[in-house]
């Protein structure tokens, strides 16, 4: 927890202060934090040497880090003297600015020019790293500063240290920026090469948050000095992709959200529609510009510039307003999206008041906390989405795993019922006439009487197979009648109670009064007691069945819970298969026949078991409404 702190405290140092952790920590480098300034006008601009700012002259003016003096409008740039202290002390002296104001450098060293620099595009956040030689003694540094944009001047604190440890905090304080610009344009081009994979209906949603992650990396990007720095005078094409990304940021922003708005505000589409119309009204202007330099300079400003920022300040303000009425009548990921819609528009709105309050000397940086808590809402959502997915995947492949066993079951039971209609008529006629011989032989010869009657018990057995394969093959559910639940039940508990109660088990009945259902008396008696019989005989040491029916929506439900051996998720799966049951004699036709029966009445059946708890049969019916019938 403490190292945590510490990392925040650090980090809020960096964003209020300018000053990387690395740097702020090394003692022996040289900070710099106050210095004199002497703006240049237009009757000196053109004057190069160290001369003209005397030492004595009254128009220099006290500057600190940390704050932009506003120029004057006669002025073309200014001078920036500062003492550095001496320099032998390092193995390689440098002299490192993280931010600067200004187009055109020159750095003069007790009147010796030491380096010299100029950019041909807009862009004027500048760094200066400059090796200094050793000396042993105090000097005075100039620097020369020209052709800003209604700004100038040094910014950050100014370090003197060794040349290694500086070029790392050069680099270093431009490694977020460097690195979030680098991610989102990659994520943006990737998500740009899939968006040809994805349905038409999901395509705009996807092109327009890949733009705004191209735009969005590309002004992070080329808003940093270093890119600036790296190309030198190949940096032309960082000034185009620059003002490119910023005429379209806001539209694609604004149509990413007229999407999410699910196009319910008319007059927001129009808007919309009119700023992409704007923004390519200023991409030609400045193209204009840079093909015919100083004759739409005037024109460029005016609404490239001024009524562009104001355009957008107005999209950004209604957008974050609907964004916030959207958020609290969507749903729960709408209301996620639309909260970092709100955030990232209120902070693109707050950076460009702050921008009109402040003038040219502030620079924007809230947006881009925005822009992070508009991916975090983006994340969250996918996180929702997969996880939904996930679950309804699971939900899928077992109702496929439940449709599958359905379907053998159905076709092994397709088999068996042919098989069962087409021989058990002429099984059963050579059945009954040996019962019947057998019956006349067993008076005749008395001795052997138990014998003749074990071979009519298992003649008997054999028919009444042969009755269930009948049953099965035709289960004779041609009359079909209103069943009230409460009459019928009562006669199943009035037959089952002694059987029961010889086998020590307790039958319990909760039916409630008004349940209905369409279909037969007798055979839907049969799959009643066939289930609770099955239930008494997983209790061989006793216990208690409970039988409760209650009306669930539209539907007549009934419960038969025991509290036997109970059966494991296999044993479950395999119900209904022909020949197979969990009793040592059993033959599994009885359970197939419960099966028919209820699935012939519109009925379906459910099992939930656990191993040494018990077993609970749920039924349910369609219910039939008391006036009905």
């Amino acid at each position: 927890m403490r190292t945590l702190w510490y990392w925040l405290a650090l980090a809020a140092l960096h964003v209020l202060f300018g000053v990387h952790p690395a740097e702020a920590a090394d003692e022996r480098q040289k900070l710099i934090r106050e210095w004199e300034i002497r703006w240049i006008f237009a009757d000196e601009a053109a004057e190069t040497g160290p001369g003209s700012p005397r030492a004595d002259d009254s128009s220099w003016i006290a500057a600190s880090a940390g704050r932009l003096q506003r120029m004057p409008a006669a002025a073309a740039g200014m001078w920036v003297r500062f003492t550095i202290p001496p320099t032998d002390s390092w193995r390689q002296p440098a002299l490192l600015i993280n931010r600067l104001y200004g187009r055109r450098l020159a750095v003069f060293l007790d009147g010796k020019l030491l380096q010299e620099s100029s950019r041909t595009v807009r862009f004027d956040v500048n760094k200066l790293l400059l090796p200094l030689p050793a000396m042993p003694s105090s000097a005075t540094l100039l620097i020369r500063i020209e052709e800003t944009v209604g700004r100038g001047g040094v910014y950050s604190g100014i370090r003197i240290g060794e040349f290694d440890d500086l070029t790392a905090g050069f680099i270093r304080q431009e490694t977020d920026d460097m690195a979030l610009s680098s991610g989102m344009i990659m994520v943006g081009l990737i998500m740009l090469a899939c968006s040809g994979f994805l349905p038409r209906g999901m395509r705009k949603f996807w092109l327009s948050l890949s733009v705004i992650a191209l735009a969005s990396g590309s002004l992070i990007f080329t808003s940093s000095p270093m890119p600036y720095f790296l190309f030198g005078s190949r940096a032309e094409w960082l000034q185009t992709a620059f003002e490119l990304a910023l005429y379209v940021a806001a539209p694609a922003f604004m149509h990413f959200a007229d999407i999410v708005f699910q196009g319910r505000y008319l007059f927001y589409t129009r808007l919309r529609q009119a700023l992409w119309g704007y923004a390519a009204l200023c991409f030609l202007i400045y193209v204009l510009n840079v093909l015919m330099p100083g004759r739409f300079e005037t024109g460029f400003e005016l609404i490239a510039v001024k009524l562009l920022n104001l355009t957008m300040l107005a999209g950004f303000a209604t957008t974050a307003a609907l964004a916030a009425v959207d958020a609290f009548r969507g749903n729960r990921n709408g209301a996620v999206l639309s909260g970092g819609i709100f955030i990232l528009t209120s902070a693109a709105a707050a950076d460009l008041i702050m921008y009109f309050a402040r003038g040219e000397l502030y620079e924007p940086v809230l947006w881009k906390f925005g822009t992070l808590a508009l991916l975090v809402a983006l994340i969250i959502i996918l996180s929702a989405e997969l996880a939904s997915n996930h679950a309804a995947l699971i939900a899928y492949t077992r109702e496929r795993e439940e449709y599958n066993r359905r379907l053998q079951r159905a076709e092994k039971l397709r088999i068996i019922s042919d098989l069962a209609a087409s021989v058990a008529h002429e099984v059963r006629n050579p059945l009954q006439v040996t019962r019947g011989f057998l019956q006349l032989l067993a008076e005749r010869e008395m001795p052997n009487r138990r014998y003749y009657d074990m071979a009519i018990e298992e003649l008997d057995r054999a028919s009444a197979i042969i009755t269930d394969f009948l049953t099965f093959a035709k289960p004779e559910m041609e009359e079909f009648t209103v069943l009230d639940l409460t009459d019928e039940l009562g006669k199943i508990n009035a037959i089952m109670t002694p059987h029961a109660s010889l086998n020590g088990v307790a039958l319990r009945f909760d039916v409630r009064d008004g349940l209905r259902i369409e279909g037969n008396s007798s055979r839907f008696k049969q799959a009643i007691i066939n289930f609770i019989k099955n239930g008494i005989e997983a209790m061989e040491d006793g216990g208690e069945i409970t039988v409760r029916a209650y009306r669930e929506d539209r539907q007549a439900v009934i419960r038969i819970r025991d509290t036997g051996s109970g059966m494991d998720e296999e044993q479950i799966a395999k119900l209904g298969t022909p020949y197979y049951s969990t009793k040592t004699k059993g033959t599994g036709l009885g359970l197939m026949v419960t099966f028919r029966i209820i699935e012939a009445m519109n009925g379906t059946i459910h099992f939930e078991s656990e191993t040494g708890k018990g077993t609970e049969v749920t039924l349910r019916f369609p219910a039939i409404h008391p006036d009905q019938g």
